[in-house]
């Protein structure tokens, strides 16, 4: 428990968002969370707010964003949450008609 809030929950509810491919530090010193003997990645917790640090799967972003926001928000309703995408999953391969014509890329 950090600033009130249950880091663990936040990360399993974040993980658990279909947009979301992980959680991410990203830089040595980057959004991180420390607890006694070890860290949870992606997760820093202020006073006022909860910054969440992702990857991506290939989905809007706006749709990402919301996603982690309502997952976050539910267990942190007293923080504000900030949501930063490190980076985004390689797009489905797309697929080819019989005839060699590329088809619409596939999402799921």
């Amino acid at each position: 428990m950090v600033g009130g809030v249950d880091v663990d929950l936040v990360a399993a509810a974040v993980r658990g968002c279909p947009a979301v491919a992980g959680l991410v530090a990203g830089p040595p010193g980057g959004v991180t969370t420390y607890l006694p003997g070890r860290r949870v990645n992606g997760i820093t917790v202020t006073a006022d707010t909860v910054l969440i640090q992702v990857r991506g799967r290939w989905e809007p972003v706006t749709e990402l964003a919301a996603q982690v926001r309502l997952a976050a928000s539910e267990l942190a309703p007293l923080h504000r949450v900030d949501v930063i995408v490190a980076d985004i999953e390689e797009p489905p391969p797309a697929r080819v008609s019989p005839c060699g014509n590329s088809l619409e890329r596939r999402t799921s």
